[in-house]
């Protein structure tokens, strides 16, 4: 069948061949073909649609957190921190959990789909594999091996998410608290660009341009980007919500620091928050290596660019853009921001 409905009551349509062979020319594809899931038309592969129905009924628990993010937006600093402040406050280091790697202590609930992948469905992601065995004994991997690890996780649970906030449990921000981060979108262009030319289920071969004019259209992977943030921000005051920039937390850590530590009622001291940002910093996260296995990266390309953190600044898409695109991108920000008072700093 090419139309479905998910249990949130969006309907997904696949792909035709001719917009497959489309995408096809830049990148590795998937074996089941991708979908777009409608109405905003977001694009994930197809076998997406299996996992979606679980989410949306994944029981939710009053302490969970949820860190939802489009991709490259400052994801794995925020997952950090929330990891830290509600589960090592004090920084153990004796503390197991911590030994492992953050994306096997908060789970990504997208990364199930990414297993389809002709060139991922090769490898073995060790760590993944490991926890599974030993959190979920006697269940099924093509389930899902990580919502599963996620159902079974200690509480309080972090749990990351690059899905739109529509796509989850209709009473997420009844029941949880949910940290939401966004990013100037020419940041987040670029940033995405250097990432998937090096990770083994995209090895993009496009130009820079080539990309960011995909991404304007919403022919990107996990696209398109404005339905994605203007969700979060449009819930922005509701208490259940924290919405913050990228670029507010490179201006002001500490005071993001203990916004977050209200949000979440830890009541940790400062001291306490001057710790965790200093190990949280992008240095210290760097110095501590790749929170991901080898597998998922082509391994020479992704120490050439600096691995998982490659910059960590503001404004790096100054490197990187023509006259012509930079103003292209500034009309399609506009467009897309016009009356709805959301505003992204662009420079350094």
């Amino acid at each position: 069948m090419n139309k479905q409905r998910l249990l949130s009551g969006h309907e997904t349509e696949l792909l035709t061949s001719e917009e497959l062979r489309k995408i096809r020319e830049d990148r590795v594809m998937y074996k089941s073909g991708l979908v777009r899931i409608l109405s905003d038309g977001w694009l994930y592969p197809a076998i997406a649609t299996r996992y979606l129905d679980w989410i949306y009924n994944m029981e939710l628990r009053p302490d969970d957190v949820f860190i939802i993010t489009f991709p490259k937006s400052g994801t794995t600093w925020m997952q950090e921190i929330l990891w830290v402040m509600l589960r090592n406050p004090d920084l153990d280091p004796n503390n197991k959990e911590m030994k492992e790697p953050l994306w096997v202590r908060s789970m990504d609930l997208c990364f199930d789909m990414f297993f389809d992948n002709y060139e991922l469905a090769k490898t073995d992601m060790k760590s993944i594999a490991e926890k599974f065995s030993r959190v979920c004994p006697g269940k099924k991997k093509e389930d899902g091996m990580v919502i599963q690890i996620a159902e079974s996780q200690p509480l309080p649970r972090v749990i990351k998410s690059h899905f739109p906030l529509e796509l989850h449990n209709k009473d997420l921000l009844k029941k949880c608290k949910v940290v939401y981060v966004a990013r100037n979108p020419k940041d987040v262009m670029v940033s995405n660009y250097h990432y998937v030319r090096v990770i083994r289920n995209e090895n993009y071969q496009g130009s820079l341009e080539k990309f960011a004019r995909d991404f304007m259209k919403g022919d990107l992977l996990l696209c398109p980007y404005w339905p994605h943030v203007l969700q979060a921000w449009r819930q922005s005051d509701n208490p259940n919500l924290y919405f913050t920039t990228y670029e507010d937390m490179k201006d002001d850590i500490m005071g993001q620091l203990r916004n977050i530590n209200k949000f979440l009622g830890k009541n940790l001291t400062e001291e306490q928050l001057k710790k965790i940002a200093k190990f949280t910093s992008f240095s210290s996260m760097k110095t501590r290596g790749d929170p991901i296995d080898k597998a998922f990266y082509i391994e020479d390309l992704w120490k050439k660019q600096g691995g998982m953190f490659r910059k960590g600044i503001k404004g790096d898409w100054k490197n990187h853009f023509s006259p012509e695109l930079n103003q292209e991108m500034d009309q399609w920000i506009r467009d897309n921001v016009k009356d709805t008072g959301l505003k992204f700093k662009f420079g350094n």
